[in-house]
This record gives structure tokens, C-alpha cells and sequence, in this order.
């Protein structure tokens, strides 16, 4: 970790590499770029008044002993190696923040040296202390006191970071098409890296308005999807909103010390958040009625018939008359049961009595009305009167 020499003082019984660990963190006490033996550290660090693990940023500068001490660790918008001169992309310094989120919080020697070698590949990108190829990255990895593991491990991480650091997106999307009231949905949600991987073992609460049930957490699987079932209340929106709390860092933090010649230091640990909205439509399938109006004595169809098509509360939804050929629709009605009323006859035809009808969902329903003629009255026959004729008398 650390390029420049740092004294550990006289009069230590422990063996170097443990006095190490105990003084600076967990990892593994090394030569520095010099050669000078047991005078460098790859791995973690501890800092009075610090409440986290620390990795050191600079490799060629001295050693947090020499810093006079740390300022408060502050978001990290740019990077700029003081070794080389060359700016870390905003893509390397997303994936040091998610391996020091993700894993620097440790006390395993080989975990915290892993970390370590990652940091400067992402800072020092190119340079002598990145990995794969760097000189000094597979020296400070090759010393016999640091395992094999420890690369092997290192590499992991670098895998993974490119695979899954963020920032991240959750995605939410209806697998069955369009929602109904009353009827259970399904909604897959994912949450997506920078890379577009999708994020396995991840937590998201649901927050959902306007269904009777679907709240609560799920966790995506293997695959990085998880699925919620949702029943929607009634026709309108149903409105989920899906939060992740816990995922990895995606910015990293540092500590700027007050004596510039001193390594900046990098804060392990942190946790990001994503969340997503989505207002799902929510529709009853509309159904149809198709009305025949035929004339009882002829089976002819009777045009201009008026009808309605009232619902349960009494209240016309749809109204119109019949076609030339005895034919009227009623369209876009929601699924129920229907009061087919005929609201007008044709001349000399009588109103037909009131028809109930249940409409399908999305399907239409038939409805075939007769009307039966008004009869004729038959006319009155004539009754003979008889006119008595009175005598005449004279005068």
C-alpha cells in the first residue's frame, strides 16, 4: 500500500508481517517499490476517529503515518492519479466504489489486500500498480508471505465490478398484458447495472395504490428478476413504486491529508439506492349488445325501433334505434348485467317487454326482440231501431 518507507519503531518482539496487520489493518507487510524490506503494506488501514476501513490512493506517496493527520472524508466527483497524471473514467472510479462498498469492510488479510491491488487498478489505470499487467501490481501479489488466493481473488472482484456496479436502474414490467379489477397480475422487476446486467439478491419494497393487494418485498433470484402479483381494486391506474435501500456503493469517498505529501485514503463501505415508478392502466375488457327487432306476425325486421341499455342502477349507458335491417349495437359496455328496454315502437306495433342480458367480458352478447302488431278493433254492429208513428189528430 504504501511506496514510501514507514518507520515502525524499535523494540517490537512480534514478527513484522503480524506487527503489520495489528498496527495498520488486516493484509500483509511487504517490501515498498524500493526493495526495502517489510516497509510497505498491501491491504487495509485504521485511523483514529475514523469509523471505517481505509485504502491508501496514492502508491508513491508517504504513508498515512506521515500525514499530519486526515480531514473528513468527502464525495469523490474526479480522480486524478498523482502518479501519472491520467484522470480515472467515471466508469473506474463506479467500480472502486462497489468493491470498496461491496467488500473493503473486512478484517480477512486476503480479502483487504484483494481490495487493495483493485483500488490501484481502477485509480492508476495503465500505470505500474494496475492489474493484469502492471510490474509492481504482480510484485506486491507475488511476495511469498501474500497467498496465491489473493490475486485469484483480486481478479474476481475486478469481473464482478465490470458486471454489476452501479449506478442502477429498476425496470418494472406487466407480464400479463392488460390488468383486470379483481383478477391477480403478474409484474416482473429487475434492477439493472451500468453494464445492463441484471442484479441478482437484491431487495425491493413494493409500495402499491390502487389494488387491493401487492405490497410488501421481493427478492430478485439467480437470474436477476423477481416477480410481484398484484389484484387491481377497480378500473383506473394502479400506481407501484419499487425501491432498492442496499445496493452497493456507487461513489467512493476519500480523506484528504493535510500534509500533501501524504497518500489520500479511501473509505470502505457505503450503499446506494434506486427506485422506480410505474402507473399501470387498469380496465374491465368491454363487452357489446347486439339487439334484432323482428315484427311477430311477419318475422320481418322492423327499423327505426328505439331502445336503451340501462344498467343495475336503473341508468341508461347506451341508446339508439335499429337499423334497416331491424339491427341496433351497443358498444363499449363493461361487463355486468343489462336491462334491454325498448323505449319507442313502430306504428302499429306494441313495446316489447324489458329483456335482462349479461355481457361477457370483451365478447358480445345477443338480444332478440319481437314485436308483437297492435290488432285491429273490430268495427260496431249496426242495432235496428224501431219509430213508433203516433196518430195524427185534427184540428
Amino acid at each position: 500500500m504504501f511506496g514510501a518507507a514507514v518507520a515502525l519503531g524499535a523494540g517490537i518482539l512480534l514478527a513484522p508481517q503480524a506487527v503489520a496487520a495489528d498496527k495498520r489493518g488486516p493484509g500483509y507487510l511487504i517490501p515498498d517499490s524500493s526493495g526495502t524490506p517489510d516497509s510497505s503494506h498491501i491491504g487495509a488501514y485504521s485511523i483514529p476517529g475514523v469509523n471505517g476501513v481505509l485504502y491508501c490512493g496514492d502508491p508513491e506517496l508517504a504513508g498515512p503515518d506521515t500525514a499530519g493527520g486526515y480531514r473528513s472524508a468527502q464525495p469523490v466527483a474526479s480522480w486524478t492519479s498523482k502518479t501519472t497524471g491520467t484522470a480515472a473514467s467515471a466508469e473506474d472510479l463506479a467500480r472502486a466504489a462497489y468493491v470498496l462498498g461491496k467488500y473493503g469492510q473486512t478484517k480477512n488479510d486476503g480479502q483487504a489486500a484483494a481490495v487493495d491491488a483493485v483500488v490501484y487498478t481502477y485509480l492508476e489505470p495503465g500505470s505500474t500498480y494496475a492489474l493484469p499487467d502492471g510490474e509492481r501490481a504482480l510484485e506486491r501479489l507475488g511476495y511469498p508471505n501474500v497467498p496465491p488466493s489473493v490475486k485469484k481473488r483480486a481478479t474476481g472482484y475486478l469481473y464482478e465490478a465490470a458486471m454489476f456496479a452501479g449506478p442502477y436502474k429498476v425496470n418494472i414490467k406487466p407480464v400479463d398484458g392488460q390488468l383486470k379489477p379483481g383478477v391477480k397480475a403478474s409484474v416482473t422487476l429487475d434492477v439493472t447495472s451500468a453494464s445492463g446486467h441484471k442484479v441478482p439478491g437484491v431487495d425491493l419494497d413494493l409500495d402499491v395504490s390502487g389494488a387491493a393487494a401487492g405490497a410488501g418485498r421481493i427478492t430478485t433470484n439467480a437470474d436477476g428478476v423477481a416477480t410481484a402479483t398484484i389484484t387491481p381494486a377497480k378500473d383506473g391506474t394502479v400506481d407501484l413504486t419499487a425501491q432498492v435501500k442496499t445496493l452497493p456503493a456507487t461513489q467512493l469517498r476519500a480523506l484528504a491529508p493535510n500534509d500533501a505529501k501524504a497518500q489520500r485514503l479511501l473509505l470502505a463501505g457505503g450503499a446506494s439506492s434506486a427506485q422506480a415508478e410505474a402507473h399501470l392502466k387498469t380496465e374491465s375488457p368491454k363487452g357489446a349488445l347486439v339487439v334484432t327487432k323482428t315484427a311477430a306476425d311477419t318475422n320481418k325486421p322492423l327499423s327505426g325501433v328505439e331502445f336503451a341499455v340501462k344498467n343495475g342502477a336503473g341508468e341508461a349507458v347506451a341508446t339508439g334505434k335499429t337499423d334497416a335491417k331491424g339491427i341496433w349495437q351497443a358498444n363499449d359496455l363493461t361487463p355486468g348485467t343489462y336491462t334491454v328496454h325498448e323505449v319507442k315502437a313502430v306504428e302499429a306495433y306494441q313495446l316489447a317487454a324489458d329483456q335482462q342480458v349479461t355481457v361477457p367480458d370483451g365478447k358480445t352478447a345477443d338480444v332478440a326482440v319481437k314485436d308483437v302488431k297492435i290488432p285491429e278493433q273490430p268495427m260496431p254492429k249496426p242495432r235496428p231501431v224501431t219509430i213508433t208513428v203516433l196518430p195524427q189528430t185534427g184540428a
